[in-house]
C-alpha cells in the first residue's frame, strides 16, 4: 500500500509540474489576449479560457484510455503534414516572442540568409513529423 501511494502521489505531483508548465506556457506566449484582440471577441473571453481548460482535461483523458481511430493509410501523411506545419509555427512563435533568432542572427552574423534558416527550421519539423507519422 505504501508503495503505490508514493506512486500516485509522484504522479500527482508530476501531472501538477506539467499542467502548470502548460498554463504558463499559454500566458507567456499571451495567446488568449492576442486571438481576442485580433478576433475583436472581448465578450467570449470566459468562453475561450473554458475551451482550453476542457480540452486539456479532455486530451489527457483520451492519452491514457483505448482510443483508436481507424484511418486510411493515405491520411495518416496529410495529419503528419498538417503537425508538423503546427509544430514549427508553434516552435517559431515561441522564438520570436523569445527573441531567439533576432538574436542569434546578431551574434553569427547572418542577418542576409535569416530568410533560408527560418525555412530550413520549418521544413526540419515537417520532416520530422512526417517521418514519424509515416514510419511509427
Amino acid at each position: 500500500m505504501g508503495v503505490k501511494l508514493l506512486l500516485m502521489t509522484i504522479g500527482f505531483g508530476g501531472g501538477l509540474a506539467v499542467g502548470t508548465a502548460a498554463a504558463a506556457f499559454i500566458t507567456i506566449l499571451q495567446i488568449v489576449p492576442r486571438l481576442v484582440q485580433i478576433s475583436n471577441t472581448w465578450k467570449y473571453i470566459k468562453l475561450y479560457q473554458m475551451i482550453i481548460s476542457v480540452a486539456f482535461i479532455l486530451f489527457v483523458i483520451i492519452y491514457f484510455s483505448e482510443f483508436h481511430i481507424n484511418l486510411p493509410k493515405i491520411i495518416i501523411p496529410l495529419i503528419g503534414l498538417l503537425c508538423g506545419v503546427f509544430i514549427g509555427l508553434l516552435s517559431s512563435a515561441l522564438a520570436e516572442v523569445l527573441n531567439v533568432i533576432p538574436a542569434m542572427s546578431k551574434k553569427l552574423k547572418i542577418k542576409d540568409s535569416l530568410r533560408y534558416i527560418i525555412w530550413a527550421l520549418m521544413a526540419g519539423k515537417v520532416a520530422g513529423s512526417l517521418y514519424f507519422w509515416i514510419f511509427n
